[in-house]
């Protein structure tokens, strides 16, 4: 057993001791490494960096002998080099994953914006260390493929990119007191903000909102606000119980006003309790506001699915 192996064992929790010293293990980790040299002979990666990383990660993990059985120390070598910040690192990051982050971004191909700035944005996000926090491809664990993991965490970025733009498009289509009314904004509200300032929040805030929202969600909304179909019409249409049309209808309704709730509570920075009479009156307009945004070609394409 190597120096290097007797380090992965000092540095993990004591519970795991036991399986790291199982006969075998330690041979198939250390020939596993020595590829990864070879692969990328000018990376400046510690021993110690990478022993203390699968150390870590050794205790979010319930089953130990099956966390083992598909630790992949190659692809752990590569994204703890990546979250390093090393520009060859993530070089060698995008040669050898190109393909499946093609994959991904093909699947956003009708949000307008190009390949190359997609690209981008998900290296900004998978590589770059923002406020408090880490490079998002230091939270790769070494156990499993770290194809799936970038597939599934690239999926998730793009998604919220995809609401962000959408959410954008759709603030474009409301006058800022769509959502107003008249309410009372509270001395919490009216000492820091301008009527037409909290109109622009709700705006921003409900956009977001029902561009969070499921395809289904939205394709239902649109059809009883905007073509006044009935629930047994959307019923019939899509070949399901007029119950569950209303279900939908009704969970719909309830997340744009809670997400409304929660980022607009967020962008003005006050209590919940100081929004009941803003959101009340967001309400009460609701289905005004959605007329208008669900006329939206983005949402009216009939498809349920986002990224298709």
């Amino acid at each position: 057993m190597s120096t290097w192996w007797n380090q992965v064992i000092a540095s993990a929790p004591a519970s795991a001791r036991d399986a790291l010293a199982l006969p075998g293990l330690a041979e198939r980790v250390e020939a596993e490494l020595a590829a990864a040299r070879a692969r990328w002979p000018d990376a400046a990666l510690t021993d110690q960096t990478l022993a203390t990383a699968i150390a870590s990660k050794l205790g979010d993990q319930r089953d130990l002998a099956a966390a083992l059985a598909r630790l992949r120390v190659e692809d752990l070598f590569l994204a703890q080099w990546c979250a390093s910040g090393d520009a060859r690192a993530i070089t060698a990051f995008e040669q050898v994953h190109r393909a499946d982050l093609d994959g991904v971004l093909a699947r956003f191909r009708r949000l307008p914006v190009t390949s190359d700035e997609l690209l981008q944005t998900l290296r900004i996000k998978l590589f770059v260390a923002s406020a408090g926090r880490a490079p998002r491809i230091g939270d790769y664990s070494g156990f499993g493929f770290l194809q799936n993991w970038l597939r599934v965490t690239a999926l998730r970025a793009l998604v919220d990119i995809a609401r962000t733009e959408k959410a954008r498009k759709l603030e474009e289509l409301m006058a800022d007191d769509d959502l107003l009314g008249a309410p009372d904004l509270g001395p919490d509200i009216a000492s820091r903000y301008t009527r037409e300032q909290v109109g622009k929040a709700i705006k921003s805030a409900f956009a977001r909102a029902v561009a969070g929202l499921a395809p289904r969600q939205r394709n239902f909304l649109r059809h009883a606000q905007v073509e006044l179909l009935t629930l047994d019409q959307i019923a019939a249409l899509y070949g399901i119980h007029r119950a569950t049309v209303a279900r939908t209808l009704a969970t719909a309704r309830a997340e744009l006003t809670d997400v409304t709730r929660k980022e607009l509570a967020t962008s003005l920075n006050v209590p919940d309790d100081a929004l009941e009479s803003i959101v009340g009156a967001a309400d009460s307009r609701l289905d005004l506001s959605l007329s208008r945004v669900l006329k939206s070609p983005e949402l009216a394409d009939g498809s349920e699915s986002d990224a298709g």
